[in-house]
Parts: C-alpha cells; sequence; structure tokens
C-alpha cells in the first residue's frame, strides 16, 4: 500500500515538473519591412564579392508568391527535414498569413526600388524580390523569409533569412542559400 502511495505520487511530481509546450512560432507584425532586412542582404553581397556601388533593383513590395510548393521543399531540404512533407500544403499555409507589405529601402547599398513584375524592363541589373515573413515549418518556433535575386530574371538564386526574436524587436539570423534552382 505505501509503495502505491509513493507511486502516485511519485507521478504526480513528474507530471507537475514536465515542461510546458513551447509558444506557437509568432510572426514580425510590420507594417513596412524594416531597411535593416535589406541592410543584412548588403552586407552579405558585399560578403559574396558584389560592391555596394554596385545597383541592385529591389521589389517594393513582399511578394507572397515567392511562397511556393518548391521554394518550401527547397526550405524542408536546407534544413534537413526528413519527416512526412506535402509541400503544397506547407505553401498553402504559409501564404494564408502572408501580406503584401512595402519594403523600406535604406542607401547602405545601391538599392533601386522597382514596381512588381516590372524586372524584365532591367536586362542588365540584379533584381532582389522579397517575401514577407512567414513560420518556418520545419524548424522548432521559427520564422523568415525567402529572397530571390536574379539577372534579368534568369537563373536566380534563392535564400531564407532567418528572423529571430528579441523582446519587442527583430533581427535577421545568417542568410542561408537555399538548394532550390528554377
Amino acid at each position: 500500500m505505501k509503495r502505491a502511495g509513493i507511486a502516485v505520487v511519485l507521478l504526480f511530481v513528474a507530471c507537475a515538473t514536465t515542461p510546458a509546450a513551447p509558444p506557437p512560432p509568432r510572426l514580425p507584425q510590420w507594417n513596412a519591412m524594416p531597411a535593416a532586412i535589406l541592410d543584412s542582404f548588403c552586407s552579405n553581397f558585399r560578403d559574396e564579392g558584389i560592391s555596394m556601388s554596385t545597383t541592385i533593383n529591389v521589389v517594393k513590395t513582399a511578394q507572397p508568391s515567392l511562397i511556393t510548393p518548391l521554394s518550401m521543399q527547397s526550405l524542408s531540404d536546407s534544413f534537413f527535414y526528413h519527416g512526412p512533407l506535402d509541400s503544397s500544403h506547407a505553401a498553402a499555409i504559409a501564404t494564408a498569413t502572408a501580406a503584401d507589405i512595402p519594403i523600406v529601402i535604406p542607401q547602405t547599398c545601391a538599392w533601386r526600388g522597382i514596381a512588381p513584375n516590372t524586372a524584365s524592363r532591367y536586362t542588365d541589373t540584379m533584381t532582389l524580390e522579397l517575401s514577407p515573413p512567414i513560420v518556418n515549418p520545419f524548424s522548432r518556433n521559427a520564422a523568415g523569409l525567402f529572397a530571390r535575386m536574379a539577372l534579368a530574371g534568369e537563373s536566380p538564386t534563392w535564400y531564407w533569412l532567418p528572423l529571430i526574436p528579441r523582446g519587442d524587436t527583430w533581427t535577421s539570423g545568417r542568410l542561408t542559400v537555399l538548394p532550390y534552382r528554377q
């Protein structure tokens, strides 16, 4: 009888000390994408050998169209996700919360803001497009955004930029090149 009582007490203590489930991932609640996002790209591009004086077009609004089944598949590959994956479903969930938001363009690099769907006019200039922030379903409590850089719309390079909450503000993490080729 004493052993049964001890077992019940131990079970109660074990249940009481089990950590709570982590909070659901959150997204930045931005009215406009802050200039710090493009500052991160500027810094990374300098590391890749692209001069600060090289003009890079930036689509002036976040593009939910970058969130596709193939980009989600590429994101899962870069996070070595091995669980069941329905990339179409993952893209649909991500785009459900994605909104067109303006992008604040800083003066750190030679950024030139352009309207959506006009990149084909700039055949000799690289164009950067950013998605709105989304929850990363392949990493616990993570958020970020996709980016696509292309010259004349050809052979784009895809990136993932993680976003890390710091109290009420957000900071960008290390930019990752995605294994996605169009």
